[in-house]
């Protein structure tokens, strides 16, 4: 219920029960307004005026001057915006976000004049602001994940870019503890990152032969790509922008960057999509659009493409801006020049500086209610323009039908003359229904009856027009009600309020309507991707009508919200079932373990906030899930495939094993080392785990390298998806097969 309204009519229904809503609804006709429309100001002329009046017939009079004074201290109280105030500090951090910038003019205007209509406009706001920030933490934690991942891969590289790597995603963890995004330093740890990995993924993407190894020097030209290996300790020191000729690289290894590339790039593209989303249909972004998200879709890096589509948005959004702050010169200019009165353009004057407001902060207001507020006030200007010329019409005509009508009508035309131009709304309708009541009286009933059945067509002219509108429900029952009366007893009703009437309450229901219309859009904005693209292209449709309809907009909507409720419960049932499968699973260690773990973080974060996420949080809560539910599968399967292994083996053969074992038992420090995705591991020394003789030839040739170089340590050689490391160890050469992608985990533990 509307604040001013609600205040009063709860303090005068104790003392006048029933009575007070009428008094209140007599109020409001006197002052023209609705409940909505009431100010303070409103509020303190019905108390000191009818409500006052009406409360001393029942009380004394001191006891009604109590009762005003404490409904005029209601009023009087200062709003309360500790809670507006609190969330825009709280939010005042993102300043590209465009509801922070509403937000702050809102609130602005709220500190120097409060308008209950606006403060509801802030608190929905706050909550859309709030169900925002969960879900841009869902996703900050989803980046952690990938952080972590790709540190721990490329933890062993060393140098500078990794230790300022780790110092990134430590500032990322404690912002993401604080439940605080940390955008610059998640875009720039993603960007390291990814230089990072594709550094790992280059420095040995092709495994030399051991002619190549033993032979080749560094007397071979130094610009020949396809001759420069990166090694390990090489990328420790390596700092600057990082160039990678993927045509030097073997095919799989530029497939594999290529997909890192495009892995970023489909990130970038969802946050552009997200920000921008209200211009991707302009002619300049499209076409742009469509290029890029067809290269990633085939699985190759847009690059280029992906910064021009990016800058194109930007233009385009500036664009967006300047013509908004043109169009708003515009109205302002028109609404200065309309023939009204100040108090009748002062609500839209005040729109127009909340709106300008909201544009300096950086928002983007929406100006079709304050076109169609101003549009109202310009055809009020010419309805009153139009109705000053028919009443003078009407005046000159009846005049001329006095004149003819003889010596006893000559009083009446006296008096019509006399009637000034801004008396004639009053003077008029006095002047026809007394001349009806001559012409009754003189017996002139055919002159009678012809105006009556005049006044009979206009009325029901009205009253279908009010019926189409659906105007009948706002108040006009009762004009209309007694016009009727008036034509039944033979007399002439006064039309020419319910004319008013009918038009101001056509314009009225047009504005609410657009104004419910666009809290609409803003709550269907939230549904992008979950159904909201249809209830947006129906509220445009909708505005275009004489008198828009927001009801199915509404129910369009709550629909929306039920689906919306259905999908959390089936989210909510699948996270359940996927961490007590975990749960069984948990102590199972493998690569496929490795790969799942970074995603239970997000998860976990996602089950605890899960009803405050809105569309877009949930989306990307399934879409997450789905991923850790297929890992989730194999890492079933491969404990499965483990499971049955160990029971295929015989007492007398596992006995027969532990004695193989026990012959050639490794150190506890090589124990340590048997990581998962680690396949073999031995001393050449001893038992290797591949052919002694091919590995002794590696060997020697890599003490020839060694010695070119004056380097030693750990070497790695890739084969395909395999990785083949020797490295001294506890007075040995180590042997290690293993998975590529344990490798920098691997090196890592051997440090």
């Amino acid at each position: 219920m509307p604040e001013v309204y609600g205040v009063i009519l709860e303090t005068l229904r104790p003392h006048l029960g029933a009575r007070a809503e009428a008094v209140l609804e007599e109020g409001l006709k006197r002052l023209g307004k609705r409940p909505q429309e009431l100010s303070p100001k409103d509020g303190e002329a019905l108390l000191k005026g009818l409500a006052f009046r009406e409360l001393q017939g029942r009380l004394s009079p001191e006891k009604a001057r109590r009762v005003v004074e404490e409904a005029l201290r209601r009023l009087s109280e200062p709003p309360n915006l500790e809670a507006l105030e609190a969330g825009l500090k709280r939010f005042g951090l993102y300043l590209d976000w465009p509801e922070v910038a509403r937000l702050r003019a809102l609130v602005n205007r709220l500190r120097r004049a409060y308008e209950p209509g606006l403060k509801r406009e802030a608190e929905a706001l706050l909550e859309a602001l709030e169900e925002r920030l969960e879900e841009a933490l869902l996703r900050q934690a989803q980046d952690l994940a990938y952080l972590e991942e790709s540190l721990e891969r490329v933890r062993h590289l060393g140098g500078a870019k990794v230790r300022r790597l780790e110092s990134l995603l430590a500032t990322v963890q404690r912002a993401q503890e604080e439940g605080v995004l940390a955008q610059a330093e998640v875009e720039r740890a993603r960007g390291l990152a990814l230089e990072l990995r594709k550094l790992l993924e280059s420095s040995v993407a092709r495994s030399p032969t051991l002619p190549e190894i033993a032979f080749e020097t560094q007397e071979e030209p130094p610009n020949k790509a396809t001759d420069v290996f990166l090694t390990v300790e090489e990328a420790e020191d390596l700092e600057g922008e990082l160039v990678i000729d993927l045509e030097a690289l073997p095919e799989e290894a530029a497939r594999r960057l290529e997909a890192l590339e495009a892995e970023e790039e489909r990130r970038r593209l969802e946050e552009l999509l997200a920000r921008y989303a209200p211009l991707l249909e302009g002619p300049a972004v499209s076409p742009l659009l469509a290029e890029v998200q067809a290269l990633l879709g085939a699985g190759k890096p847009a690059g280029e493409k992906l910064s021009l589509l990016e800058a194109a948005l930007k233009e385009a959004e500036k664009n967006l801006r300047a013509e908004r702050r043109a169009r708003l010169i515009q109205l302002g200019e028109a609404l200065r020049t309309l023939p009204l009165p100040e108090e009748a353009k002062a609500s839209l004057e005040g729109a127009l500086r909340l709106a300008e407001e909201t544009l300096e902060e950086g928002g983007l207001p929406d100006l079709k209610p304050l076109e169609v507020e101003l549009a109202r006030l310009e055809e009020e200007a010419r309805r009153k323009k139009g109705e000053e010329k028919r009443l003078l019409e009407e005046k000159e005509a009846l005049a001329r039908e006095l004149a003819q009508r003889g010596e006893a009508f000559r009083p009446l035309l006296e008096e019509l003359q006399a009637l000034a131009p801004g008396d004639l709304p009053q003077g008029l309708p006095r002047v026809q229904a007394r001349y009806a009541a001559l012409l009754q009286a003189q017996g002139e009933k055919e002159a009678l009856k012809a105006k009556l059945l005049e006044a009979e067509r206009e009325l029901e002219a009205l009253k279908s027009e009010a019926s189409a509108l659906g105007l009948m429900a706002l108040g006009l029952e009762a004009e209309v009600r007694e016009a009727e009366e008036a034509l039944e007893e033979g007399r002439l009703p006064d039309l020419t309020r319910l004319r008013r009437e009918v038009a101001e309450a056509k314009a009225q229901a047009q504005k609410e309507a657009l104004e419910e219309l666009s809290r609409l859009q803003s709550l269907a904005e939230r549904f992008r991707g979950f159904g909201g693209e249809g209830v947006l292209r129906a509220i445009e449709e909708e505005k275009a009508k004489p008198l828009p309809d927001p009801i199915p907009i509404a129910r369009a909507l709550q629909a929306l919200k039920q689906r919306l409720e259905a999908k959390r419960e089936e989210v909510l049932t699948r996270l359940v079932a996927f961490f007590q499968a975990y749960g069984r699973l948990s102590r199972f260690q493998s690569e496929t373990h490795r790969r799942l773990k970074p995603l239970l973080g997000v998860l976990k974060r996602a089950q605890e906030r899960l009803p405050r996420l809105g569309p877009q949080g949930l989306l990307g809560t399934e879409k997450t899930l789905a991923q850790a539910e297929k890992l989730l599968g194999e890492l079933e399967r491969e404990a499965e495939a483990a499971k049955a292994l160990l029971q295929e083996i015989r007492g007398a053969d596992l006995e027969a094993l532990l004695g193989v074992f026990e012959e050639g038992k490794p150190s506890p420090d090589l124990e340590r080392l048997r990581l998962p995705g680690v396949e073999a591991l031995g001393f050449l020394e001893e038992n290797p785990p591949l052919p002694r003789e091919a590995l002794l030839e590696l060997k020697r040739a890599l003490a020839t390298l060694e010695a070119l170089l004056g380097e030693k340590g750990p070497a790695a050689l890739l084969l395909g998806r395999k990785a083949l490391v020797l490295a001294p160890f506890s007075g040995r050469t180590l042997v290690a097969l293993m998975e590529r992608d344990t490798l920098p985990t691997f090196l890592l533990a051997l440090r």
